[in-house]
């Protein structure tokens, strides 16, 4: 199945959160944003914005959300960490029930396997991220789907 847009997402819930709208149509990124949030409420409310503007201007293109998951390693110091898993259930929520676009989620190793983007674009942490799902699935999934 051959999405024409590619919406990659790296959730926080509380802090920052990086989304990154690809264009499989033209290879290109046509948004890109970090966000901060103080709470989950705000974050969800911050994500269906984005989403009813993408479902504005999309003309009913086809559409995969990749989320980046969430596992808790012992390594890992974290103020809130409920806070990831509300987010990203929340999203799945959201994407599949209320936008009816495709979900996926990826593992946060994945993101590992992908090389940073070096185009003309600045991306910050948390959108570079978020690209390098999608490129994963570009890279590993395209065909399957």
């Amino acid at each position: 199945m051959q999405y024409e847009l590619i919406i990659g997402i790296d959730p926080a819930g509380i802090g920052n959160n990086g989304i990154v709208i690809y264009s499989n149509e033209t290879n290109n990124i046509l948004f890109n944003e970090t966000f901060k949030t103080k709470t989950v409420l705000e974050s969800k409310n911050l994500y269906k914005e984005y989403f009813l503007l993408i479902k504005k201007h999309s003309d009913n293109k086809k559409i995969l959300v990749i989320v980046e998951d969430f596992f808790l390693s012992s390594k890992q110091l974290l103020t809130n960490p409920l806070a990831t898993p509300k987010i990203i259930g929340a999203l799945m929520s959201l994407i599949q029930d209320v936008f009816n676009w495709d979900y996926l989620e990826n593992h946060p190793k994945n993101k590992n396997k992908i090389a940073n983007y070096k185009g003309n674009i600045k991306l910050t942490k948390h959108e570079q991220d978020a690209y390098k799902h999608v490129q994963y699935y570009l890279r590993n999934y395209k065909n399957e789907r």
